[in-house]
């Protein structure tokens, strides 16, 4: 028997050893960004040193080139007149400008050295402080997502706590995850596990008419075309139900139009969706949670139902979203346990409109159709009850 005490003991652990761990994080990403903007600030100390010996460097270079212009007159002025200066004189002259030349080489080697350093730093300074403001950039928004998800997750274990039968929540959320992936492998073992066998099979004939029979060689080819296009259309739809990346790039109407036409094309069922406010949703998380049950009423609707038509009525303003799906379909009897357990999902979908502090309710009766009609707060960020 399961210690309910133990179990939420742990649950708890867990949450706060999520959220110690996000903020540990924030504070690695803020000692980092702080070691930056150290280097930063010495890199542009280091830089004005160097500003100030490259002057003082080039002050000296002038000087020198100056002096130097003044020996080569002096050589200049003893060789015209050699004769009136003594061997002594003239040596020495000779050194001297042979002192000034080796000084101004070095200086300007020196000061060529200096400046390639002075530029170099000046690149290196620019990068990093385009990393810096980089990183300004990401440090608020990761203060951003941190406070989301800290702020999640601690709304969240003081929602779990609230709950009278938090083990039988856990229980649920494990066992719609396992129906889930039980759903994801039948559509891959019906879909394309089946036509990638079929190919296999048509592979082998075309191995064993390919010296006898060319017409025919074409004709399976067509038909192995043919089953590669289903097949490939099949992984993508398996592929958008697991992440319907569209709700963000293209909006969640859009998203719902696209499986509507789906729908409507391969179930040859009529889908009418009226939307009456269309106003914008901040949360990522109600967005994804209206599309989901909107996509399971009609996955339900088009397996169970044996539905013509499909009406679906969403209502987006300010303060909420609220849909209405319904069908005309055979209808089943809501108090049934086991019809509600063959409607994949719901379970689930009821569990996650409570969470966003809302409701779904199932509304069908045999013979006259099933209506599922849901509604829950739209806010920004904290989707969690508030009393």
């Amino acid at each position: 028997m399961l210690d309910e005490s133990k179990y939420f003991v742990n649950l708890n652990e867990i949450f706060n050893k999520v959220v110690e761990t996000i903020k540990n994080s924030q504070d690695e990403v803020l000692s980092i960004y702080e070691c930056v903007h150290s280097e930063c600030e010495q890199m542009k100390i280091e830089l004005e040193n160097l500003k100030i010996r490259v002057k003082l460097l080039i002050d000296e270079v002038d000087y020198l080139e100056k002096e130097e212009k003044k020996a080569k007159q002096r050589l200049s002025l003893i060789s015209k007149n050699f004769q009136k200066y003594s061997e002594e004189k003239i040596k020495e002259a000779y050194e001297e400008a042979k002192d000034i030349q080796i000084k101004l080489t070095l200086k300007r080697e020196e000061e060529r050295n200096l400046i390639k350093s002075r530029n170099e730093l000046e690149i290196r300074l620019k990068k990093m402080n385009e990393i810096l403001k980089k990183g300004e950039s990401y440090m608020s928004k990761m203060k951003s997502i941190v406070d989301f998800l800290v702020g999640d997750l601690e709304n969240v274990s003081k929602k779990m706590s609230s709950l009278e039968d938090k083990a039988q929540f856990g229980m649920k959320i494990i066992k719609s995850q396992e129906e889930e992936r039980r759903r994801i492998v039948r559509d891959i073992h019906d879909g394309p596990a089946q036509s990638i066998a079929s190919l296999v099979i048509k592979f082998e004939i075309i191995d064993r008419l390919m010296s006898k029979n060319v017409s025919l060689v074409k004709d399976e080819i067509k038909n192995m075309k043919n089953v590669l296009r289903a097949t490939l259309k099949d992984v993508r739809r398996i592929m958008y139900d697991l992440s319907p990346s569209s709700i963000d790039d293209l909006g969640l109407v859009p998203t719902i139009n696209r499986i509507i036409s789906d729908i409507e094309y391969e179930k040859d069922i009529n889908i009418d969706l009226a939307v009456l406010n269309n106003e914008k949703i901040p949360n990522s998380l109600i967005r994804l949670t209206t599309f989901r049950i909107i996509q399971e009423s009609l996955n339900n609707a088009c397996k169970h139902s044996k539905a013509k038509n499909i009406k679906i009525r969403l209502d987006i303003n300010k303060k909420r979203v609220a849909g209405v799906v319904e069908d005309d379909g055979i209808g089943f009897d809501v108090n049934s346990v086991d019809k509600l357990k063959d409607s994949l999902g719901i379970g689930f979908m009821k569990e996650r409109a409570s969470l966003l502090d809302g409701q779904l309710t199932i509304d069908s009766k045999i013979g006259k159709g099933t209506k599922v009609i849901f509604a829950f707060p739209n806010k920004e960020v904290d989707y969690e009850g508030q009393n």
